[in-house]
């Protein structure tokens, strides 16, 4: 289901497992070596005659305020800077995992731990080799006027999500951990987070702050439930992956693009003003405004800052606690599609490719 990033507009998100259907930015295919009045990465901090090299990129979703750091990269010419000009795909119903997987695209975005293991786990050739936002910026969100105080009152509530084992897992986990008995009813949604509960279609939804934006707008008072503070293995927010294929064939290109992103994001945190410019201008069609750009960044700059090393640094203990924690569940299957006994991340997360 698409999301309307406007400013006030309701938005939805994608399966928190796979990613459905997004809308598509046109067919404008972004590059690194454009006219810079189209707000694109020109090229010229590669110095005159050097070649670059193309690096595919799938996006996540379509353009949002998490993507200031690569949009900074992109106006600023990082990428160039590294030999590299970047095409970035126009954003579709099929999940950026996929398109990776079967390489029609290098690398690119995915938002978060779970997206990845269930696509490696079922033999996808990827590797997480970036970490943007080392926490997941979500949360399991209430209005204050229904009068839960704690996931402990959420059983027997009615759960607006996307149809996936692991959003249900999470809830009933939270539910179990602070006391509660029994478990939530979960509906599909077919309108946004924030309007299924502004409209009491749900009692309880998951939501992103570009989401929660629509409430600050409206003056709802909610509550925020983070699953870490339940107990729970802590998720990610923003990563990039890479083909096997891809990184194989040209490591110092996929160095390169790590390199880039990591200043984008270095930009992102230390001046969100500038990378939400940035944002503006390099993805004009996606109507993201200044006030909402504004809202997310602030919300979302604490989860950016890295506790496990320099930007982009992933933790393996962090994954593989969330990973058996999936196993644990029953949520990860192997490619007979039966549930897996276990599963080792190494050969998933690797920190070879950040700048030295």
């Amino acid at each position: 289901m698409a999301r309307d990033i406007r400013e006030g507009a309701p938005v939805s998100r994608r399966s928190i497992i796979r990613l459905g259907s997004a809308l598509a930015v046109g067919t404008l295919v972004l590059t690194a070596c454009t006219d810079s009045g189209s707000g694109t990465d020109t090229g010229s901090a590669a110095g005159a005659g050097t070649k670059l090299t193309t690096v595919t990129f799938a996006l996540d979703f379509m353009p949002n305020p998490t993507h200031n750091g690569l949009a900074y990269a992109m106006q600023k010419g990082l990428f160039a800077k590294e030999g590299i000009k970047l095409n970035i795909l126009p954003v579709g119903s099929t999940a950026s995992d996929a398109l990776i997987s079967a390489g029609q695209a290098d690398a690119g975005f995915t938002s978060n731990y779970a997206t990845a293991l269930t696509s490696v786990s079922a033999g996808a050739p990827l590797k997480a080799i970036f970490s943007a936002m080392p926490h997941d910026p979500s949360a399991i969100t209430v209005l204050n006027s229904s009068g839960i105080t704690s996931p402990a009152q959420l059983a027997g509530k009615t759960y607006g999500g996307y149809g996936s084992k692991l959003e249900l897992a999470l809830i009933n986990s939270m539910i179990a951990k602070a006391g509660g008995h029994g478990k939530v009813k979960q509906v599909v949604l077919q309108v946004g987070s924030t309007e299924a509960l502004k409209t009491k279609k749900v009692d309880v939804a998951v939501t992103w702050p570009d989401q929660e934006y629509d409430f600050a707008q409206s003056g709802m008072k909610y509550t925020r439930f983070l699953p870490a503070d339940y107990g729970l293995p802590e998720a990610s927010g923003l990563l990039m992956l890479g083909g096997n294929s891809f990184l194989q064939k040209s490591p110092d290109v996929a160095r390169g693009l790590v390199k880039a992103m990591a200043e984008g994001y270095k930009a992102a945190i230390a001046d969100p003003k500038a990378a939400n410019e940035a944002l503006i201008a390099q993805f004009p069609n996606a109507n993201i405004s200044a006030k909402l750009a504004t809202y997310v960044s602030s919300r979302e700059a604490k989860g950016m800052v890295n506790p496990y090393g320099p930007i982009g640094t992933q933790s393996v203990q962090i994954w593989q606690t969330y990973a058996d924690w999936m196993i644990k569940q029953g949520i990860l299957t192997g490619a007979d599609g039966k549930p897996l006994k276990s599963i080792d991340v190494k050969s998933l997360v690797t920190n070879s490719y950040l700048p030295k």
